[in-house]
């Protein structure tokens, strides 16, 4: 379908499914502690490359079990793992505290320093999706001449990058004005901006291109408690709906409804 360049972290997960809310003070049980590969690079690129596009993922991993593990299963995906970094070190997991009503508390290190996100050269494509903070460079430099960039929202400090589409979540700016969160993507994104894309669960898709908004409502409407990765892969089939040259209100709609698809399948109430 398209070559793709996928830009970010592929995250070893530890979901512990809680069976009460937290509550300071209190003693609560866990149902089940699953640990998976998540993360932007890892969700979103393997789903572009279920799609049938070629994707090669920038990104890093520590160079033991774990991350060797990792890397193994990015190749049995279908991904070019030639960008992908092994460092020394261990692999750090990510905490994931999962409420029975889906709200979920993410736990990382405070020590945790993650390097930038780099290349060995110049990097092309089609297309090219990033989940990252900090950029390098050559990394930085290449998506100057890359078509089509879609950036996730950074919600923290981040490298300025010339992206046309920024997607983010409603949930990430509760009581903001749309024009306002359309300034701070703006401000990391540069004057290619031209869509801000804000899934808000079963809600409608907001769609803003700075003017007026407008809102695709999903087609399928799903319940469940485990929502984690359901961004990343929502980012995946809009970015190849994109590909194949679908409108974004299109793009978005099939987007959320194979999302929803994937959400029931993981579930097992699909």
């Amino acid at each position: 379908m398209g070559k793709v360049v996928v830009i970010g972290h592929v995250n070893h997960d530890r979901v512990w499914s809680l069976t009460a809310p937290l509550a300071s003070g209190a003693r609560i049980t866990y149902s089940s502690r699953t640990v998976r590969l998540g993360g932007g690079g890892f969700r979103t690129g393997i789903e572009l490359a279920r799609l049938g596009n070629d994707v090669r993922l920038i990104s890093n991993l520590a160079d033991d079990d774990h991350g060797r593990a990792a890397l193994a299963a990015l190749m049995a995906g279908g991904i070019d793992v030639g960008g992908v970094g092994m460092l020394d070190g261990e692999t750090r997991f990510t905490d994931i505290l999962l409420e029975p009503n889906g709200e979920r508390t993410i736990l990382n290190s405070g020590e945790q320093i993650k390097p930038r996100f780099s290349a060995q050269g110049p990097v092309s494509g089609d297309a090219a999706y990033l989940n990252a903070l900090m950029l390098g460079d050559e990394v930085a430099d290449s998506l100057e001449t890359i078509p089509l960039v879609v950036s996730q929202f950074p919600l923290r400090s981040a490298s300025p990058r010339p992206a046309d589409i920024v997607i983010g979540s409603h949930a990430d700016f509760p009581g903001q004005d749309i024009h306002r969160v359309w300034d701070r993507a703006a401000a990391v994104a540069g004057p290619r901006l031209t869509t801000l894309v804000l899934t808000d669960g079963v809600r409608p898709i907001l769609l803003y291109d700075g003017g007026k908004p407008r809102h695709v409502r999903p087609l399928k409407q799903v319940c469940v408690p485990d929502t984690i990765g359901a961004g990343d892969c929502f980012a995946g089939i809009f970015l190849h709906g994109l590909l194949r040259r679908l409108s974004l209100d299109d793009a978005a709609e099939q987007a959320s409804l194979r999302t929803a698809e994937w959400l029931c399948e993981r579930a097992g109430t699909a």
